[in-house]
């Protein structure tokens, strides 16, 4: 097969395609539609039927669901990979929950925000990438915020609800889940509780990738209460529990992984008859997590608790000066605790105790204010400015006096300040065609482990590394040009972007000092390396063919560099999926082709190697019985090849072969 001939005519289709068109009356005004639907942000409401190509099986993850919206994963097993947008991991993203903050508790990232969330409970996806679209102060590489299930309200009490059983073959994967509405004219409350077992998965052939199985089990509540027509109360709470998670990637594996989430907002119109809309969130969250390695024959045994405690509160608040402009503000609050140590057991020796995370307390501040001015009927300009202010307390003296012996100068407290603006100017070329440019400039603030982390092993290098509280704080020009096209049956979107990193933070090598972990290469120390680029494009093509024909297709290229031209390491490659759907009022068909390039753009000295591109086929099948039953089921990896992704640590091979089913009983 070859792939690059395959994919560079599917680029050169969909470019001769979106050439021909002409355009049309859109059927939204340009207000609302600069205020709803920025270019630059993907919001995905999964509770709208056509919109099943995210959602094409109820076993689908969040992360593949994310994974369609064009989001890019670093894979450590088979559970919780971490989000890449764009080429930036969670150092420098934020993952929220309904606009929650979460602190994740292990310090080697085994527990991302995305792994609280079922896709049972999951009602709405928006994804920001870069600085500068949302209301609140963003991290410099955007956010992926999952918002939760809450039905809407009815005009008299309703229930409604579902049970779904499914199982996937290739991993001997069993997920149950039961789900329940309960509606009226002032409230309306869901219910959903999910079970998910996974054992060992196979790869191509049916060989058993070791250690690789989970299971989780998840509880979630969300509900609204209408005081007025458009003011409510929503409150939302989450319980999750993860245990027995094998990773095979890594020297440790997971024996739990607790979660516990909840919050309380309040929204209002025209609140105190200046702002034109609000929302006052206020939240709580808990994460405990415990890495161990009784399963594994290392020579030696380690336990590494980690915790994290997180109450965080944000306003937001818009006034409409008059009809052409308005203000928008955000404020947002948190307060967290961030903890984790380990013990190393020896067999002829004492046992070894290290504090890694030293009992951080950060107070972090955020304010963001923007100006939507609508200069003509066909053009807007929004101009942006943020300040973040957050203080960090050591509380544990023990790790406080580990850091000293590397930096003499170290106090207990210390506090940075940080400053992002940027304007976004957006032009109606015609009724069809919206062209949008914005142009920003954003820093963020060092992670716990790069700022205060201590000899933390990195599997994908094999370094342990230390944290640097003198490190400045990462900045980055951006800039991304972005067309939206929308006519009759067919979307088209595409962005290109471009990121100018100072002050980049990545591990140094320093030779002086001794390695930890037995067999590790030696330690790196977090730095601030001087510049770097993240350079692509993105393209998004939703067609409707026929009445019963749908063509979905996605294409990403992401490229990245040193200072020194050295490739940037972990960037995805040039990937794309084409889907195909034929549907009508009681089933649905869909054929998935899922592209991969090769990467040989590869940063040899943090230990990257090249990987091979690929070509995956799927099949997935709907059938709607009737109103009460639906059955579904499908082929992944159809040809069983033998493939990885270019994000997959030590590149062990992912699924081969997997037939699934699963059944949906309604009531």
């Amino acid at each position: 097969m070859n792939f690059r001939k395959i994919f560079l005519n599917a680029v050169y289709s969909v470019i001769f395609i979106t050439s021909i068109l002409h355009a049309q009356e859109a059927d939204t005004s340009f207000r609302h539609y600069i205020i709803d639907k920025g270019i630059n942000v993907s919001r995905i409401n999964l509770s709208k039927e056509e919109l099943g190509f995210y959602k094409s099986s109820d076993l689908n993850s969040t992360e593949e669901i994310l994974n369609r919206l064009g989001i890019s994963f670093i894979r450590r097993g088979n559970y919780a990979p971490e989000p890449v947008i764009r080429g930036l991991n969670t150092n420098q993203t934020d993952i929220t929950i309904n606009g929650m903050k979460i602190m994740p508790a292990c310090t080697d990232k085994m527990d991302p925000v995305t792994s609280y969330v079922e896709t049972e409970n999951l009602g709405e996806i928006e994804i920001e990438s870069g600085t500068g679209t949302g209301s609140l102060l963003s991290n410099s590489g955007g956010k992926i915020d999952l918002g939760l299930y809450t039905p809407k309200f009815s005009e008299s009490f309703r229930y409604n609800g579902n049970i779904k059983s499914g199982y996937q073959l290739a991993s001997e994967n069993y997920k149950g889940s039961f789900n329940l509405n309960l509606t009226d004219r002032k409230f309306s409350i869901n219910v959903n509780t999910t079970f998910n077992t996974s054992g060992d998965y196979k790869k191509s052939g049916g060989i058993a990738v070791w250690n690789s199985g989970f299971k989780k089990y998840n509880f979630s509540l969300n509900g609204s209460y209408k005081l007025k027509s458009k003011d409510l109360i929503n409150i939302n709470g989450i319980i999750d529990d993860a245990y027995d998670v094998g990773y095979p990637a890594l020297l440790m594996d997971v024996g739990s992984a607790k979660a516990r989430i909840i919050g309380l907002d309040y929204q209002a119109d025209n609140f105190m008859k200046f702002f034109n809309n609000m929302r006052f969130k206020i939240y709580y969250n808990k994460v405990d997590h415990i890495m161990d390695d009784s399963r594994r024959q290392n020579g030696f045994r380690m336990d590494m608790p980690g915790k994290t405690e997180t109450f965080g509160s944000s306003f937001t608040g818009s006034v409409y000066f008059d009809s052409k402009t308005q203000l928008t503000s955000g404020f947002e609050f948190t307060n967290s605790l961030i903890s984790a140590d380990m013990t190393m057991y020896f067999s002829n020796n004492i046992p070894m105790y290290m504090v890694t995370w030293p009992d951080i307390r950060k107070n972090a501040f955020t304010s963001k204010f923007s100006l939507l001015r609508s200069v003509t009927d066909n053009l807007t300009v929004s101009p942006f400015f943020g300040f973040g202010y957050q203080n960090s307390d050591i509380g544990n003296i023990v790790g406080f006096n580990s850091l000293q012996i590397f930096y003499s100068d170290l106090e207990k407290s210390s506090s940075r300040n940080l400053f992002s603006g940027g304007v976004k100017i957006s032009q109606r070329i015609t009724n069809s065609v919206l062209a949008e440019l914005t142009a920003s400039y954003s820093e963020r603030f060092p992670t716990a482990s790069e700022e205060f982390g201590f000899y933390l092993y990195n599997k994908f290098d094999n370094y342990d590394y230390i944290g640097n509280p003198e490190l400045k704080n990462e900045s980055s020009y951006q800039l991304n040009l972005g067309v939206d096209y929308s006519k009759h049956n067919l979307s088209f979107k595409t962005n290109v972007f471009g990121y100018f990193f100072r002050d980049y933070i990545m591990g140094v090598f320093d030779n002086s000092v001794s390695a930890m972990t037995p067999g590790s290469n030696g330690v790196k120390f977090y730095s601030n390396t001087g510049n770097a680029l993240i350079t692509g494009f993105e393209m998004n093509l939703m067609m409707n063919l026929s009445e019963k024909f749908s063509l979905v297709t996605i294409v990403n290229y992401i490229y990245g560099k040193e200072f020194n031209e050295d490739p940037l390491p972990l960037i995805p490659p040039l990937n794309s999926t084409f889907s195909i759907r034929y549907s009508n009022k009681n089933y649905f068909i869909q054929l998935e082709e899922i592209l991969n390039a090769p990467q040989n753009r590869v940063s040899k000295r943090n230990s990257e190697s090249a990987s091979a591109g690929y070509a995956i086929s799927n099949l997935r099948v709907t059938d709607r019985i009737n109103k009460w039953f639906s059955i579904s089921g499908g082929i992944e990896n159809i040809f069983d090849k033998e493939y990885y992704n270019h994000l997959d640590w030590l590149k062990i091979p992912q699924k081969g072969r997997n037939i699934y089913c699963d059944l949906k009983i309604s009531f």
